[in-house]
């Protein structure tokens, strides 16, 4: 049975999805960045058990930067509001990679035991997740073949795994204790 954290954890990486889709496709940054500031400090709260969440954050961004740039740049996709620079991911998508790095350890932290598990789901399930963004304005596949689809499915399936597989790692580490210096 999911805890009532980890339910308002996935709750709000869903509402950053659609205030980052809608927004996007309205060619509005700030509904993301005011969804994800709010997710950020709901995560801040004292009771979040947080272990590692904002650790992942910098590994999640450059993958997710190094992917979402690649599939523009194979001219498989062309995002709305593509601030801050056409051509590569927008700072909206950075934000949804943000958002996915405050899950691991908590909504999808029963992933990380089931790598393989983790690798099926987010490959048969991202490119549906690009589909709807396309449907609501916020995404143009523009690939001509379909190629993308199993393109980034497959990536997909690797970077899942591999980002639960650092979020169990981070966990693992010893914390350092605060000195009286």
């Amino acid at each position: 049975m999911m805890s009532l954290n980890s339910l308002i954890n996935m709750i709000w990486l869903q509402s950053l999805w659609f205030a980052a889709i809608i927004g996007a496709a309205n060619q509005s940054t700030w509904p993301a960045l005011l969804l994800f500031a709010a997710f950020a400090l709901w995560h801040l709260r004292p009771s979040a058990g947080m272990t590692g969440d904002f650790r992942l954050m910098p590994a999640a961004l450059i993958l997710g930067f190094v992917l979402d740039t690649a599939w523009v740049r194979l001219g498989w996709l062309e995002f709305s509001a593509a601030w801050p620079v056409s051509g590569q991911a927008p700072l909206w998508i950075l934000l949804l990679w943000a958002g996915l790095a405050l899950t691991l350890n908590h909504s999808l932290g029963w992933l990380q035991s089931r790598l393989l598990l983790s690798s099926l789901l987010a490959g048969l399930s991202s490119p549906f997740s690009y589909l709807a963004a396309e449907r609501l304005g916020a995404v143009r596949i523009i690939a001509d073949s379909w190629l993308w689809f199993p393109g980034i499915g497959l990536s997909w399936a690797i970077v899942v795994p591999f980002l639960l597989w650092l979020a169990r790692q981070l966990n693992t580490l010893p914390r350092r204790e605060k000195s009286d210096d």
